[in-house]
């Protein structure tokens, strides 16, 4: 039963992953101006576009909640606090979802702007800063059990993830903020997806 769950853990993060995937593609193509470099996925969502609301509510929910849930499935046989704590940090992950489908960014998602962008951006660093951390939480958890070459994975992992982060908050980086944004969601979800499947088998 338990090896059941957990492959159904990771199967929710794949489904959330594909979702993020062809949700972006779709709605992007729907904006002719739209540039997978440029712009950001929140862009998709801003307020005053005409899918702003099936957006929020049929992809931007929906992969927070298929997240969270993914996580959940993985901390019920969480066998101890440490292990609880790095699924609540990568849990962000979802966070980050669910809020911006309740506070979307002004269009153009600038950096500072109305209060609901501010409520957005501050979530958005939730997202990222959490899951980068939790990375390197689950990194320090396999080095601690001599599994290197994962301890080293979810080490880069975290890192890049924060790097990512951090090149977002970058005013010179504004023209390739997507592409930005693409590389920390791709390590993000590829994390979280080995994260629920290989914790369980170092319990």
């Amino acid at each position: 039963m338990n090896i059941r769950l957990y492959s159904l853990s990771s199967a929710l993060i794949v489904v959330a992953a594909l979702m993020v995937l062809f949700d972006t593609l779709y709605f992007a193509s729907q904006r002719p101006a739209y540039s997978h470099i440029m712009n950001t996925i929140s862009e998709l969502g801003e307020t005053g576009t005409s899918h702003a609301r099936q957006v929020a509510f049929g992809f931007f929910l929906p992969v927070g909640f298929l997240v969270w849930l993914s996580l959940w499935l993985v901390h019920r046989k969480a066998p101890d606090k440490q292990t609880s704590l790095m699924l609540l940090a990568m849990s962000c992950l979802g966070t980050g979802y669910v809020i911006s489908a309740f506070f979307p960014c002004d269009p153009g998602a600038p950096l500072f702007g109305g209060w609901q962008t501010q409520v957005h951006n501050v979530f958005g660093v939730i997202d990222y800063e959490g899951t980068g951390i939790g990375f390197l939480l689950v990194s320090r958890h396999f080095a601690r059990r001599n599994v290197i070459i994962q301890a080293v994975a979810f080490l880069v992992a975290g890192a890049l993830v924060l790097i990512c982060l951090a090149l977002l908050s970058l005013e010179n980086a504004h023209y390739i903020r997507g592409a930005i944004q693409r590389v920390a969601e791709i390590i993000e979800f590829v994390g979280v997806f080995f994260a629920c499947s290989l914790l369980p088998r170092t319990q």
